[in-house]
């Protein structure tokens, strides 16, 4: 079910190479708030490098990517978390020598809002396991 009629983020003929390689050739996706949204494919079919252009670690090589109706092309990775875009890492990309309740902070470090412990709160109910670790090294943690 979509909330608005314009999408939360699109991707219009992106085209993302390394070097001679196009790793994606013409991606057109409509993103909606509120949506769940999987990308799923083959080892090597461009999945982490379309969501490493939409985050700005990737320049592309052509097409665009608008977030909440704004072109993002010229913008760096270090100018979207302030904008609400952000990549969330896989595997073990945190900080491993800080507690799991400093990584799960170190995610609201551009936020001025009142809502910050209300959704690392959340965080811990969703997890709980987390929230009975949330002094533990993150580099401790299985992985898992």
């Amino acid at each position: 079910m979509t909330t608005t009629t314009q999408p939360l983020l699109a991707v219009r003929d992106l085209q993302v190479a390394y070097g001679g390689i196009q790793a994606v050739k013409g991606l057109n996706m409509e993103l909606y708030e509120g949506e769940l949204v999987s990308l799923i494919g083959a080892n090597g079919a461009g999945k982490t490098t379309t969501l490493k252009a939409i985050c700005g670690l990737l320049q592309p090589r052509s097409g665009d990517i608008l977030y909440q109706g704004r072109s993002l092309k010229g913008q760096g990775a270090w100018n979207l978390p302030a904008q609400g875009l952000v990549m969330v890492p896989e595997g073990r990309g945190i900080f491993t020598r800080m507690t799991i309740d400093e990584n799960l902070r170190m995610g609201t470090y551009l936020r001025s809002d009142d809502e910050i412990e209300a959704d690392i709160e959340r965080i811990y109910t969703r997890f709980p396991r987390l929230k009975e670790r949330m002094k533990q090294l993150a580099g401790t943690l299985s992985g898992g």
